[in-house]
């Protein structure tokens, strides 16, 4: 007598479960990929503003700002009002150690620009500080930071446990 059953076995099933994992962790190593994009994304749109108030104070002859809003996740300068995407804000990952500069001292606040607002002068100078970007989980961290020197220049750096500058 023969059974002519259609049926999975119990190794069938394991492979699929097992594919089925392997992709899910795949699926995950991804999001976590596009954090980055997307935080390293917000710090090259904020320096390209800062760019060009620096290079509007230049020609103007006129101090610019840009304001800093942490409650808000967003910044604003000549009446625009621009929101961090909302996988970003600003922030830090505790227990970070920073700035870039001083990577011994924990960061305690997002924004060390006084009063959370980055001045650029007609000379060319922009106020020296540091914000601080992360992403919503708080595992990826970007900083734009200007030291305190005759010539500005905006510097860009990542965190992963140190500092590197890109």
């Amino acid at each position: 007598m023969r059974y002519n059953k259609q049926a999975f076995t119990l190794i069938e099933i394991i492979i699929v479960i097992g594919l089925f994992g392997l992709i899910v962790m795949l699926g995950m190593k991804q999001f976590s990929f596009l954090d980055d994009i997307i935080v390293h994304t917000q710090v090259d749109n904020l320096a390209v503003v800062c760019l060009y108030l620096q290079q509007k104070a230049i020609v103007t002859h006129a101090d610019q700002s840009l304001v800093c809003d942490t409650q808000k996740n967003q910044y604003r300068f000549d009446n625009v009002f621009e929101s961090l995407s909302k996988r970003v804000s600003f922030g830090y990952i505790p227990y970070a150690t920073g700035s870039p500069g001083s990577p011994s001292r924990s960061i305690k606040k997002a924004i060390t620009f006084a009063d959370s607002t980055i001045r650029f002068y007609p000379t060319g100078i922009i106020s020296s500080g540091a914000v601080y970007l992360t992403d919503m989980h708080k595992k990826v961290m970007y900083a734009l930071t200007n030291g305190v020197s005759q010539v500005s220049y905006l510097r860009f750096y990542r965190y992963d446990g140190t500092w590197k500058l890109l």
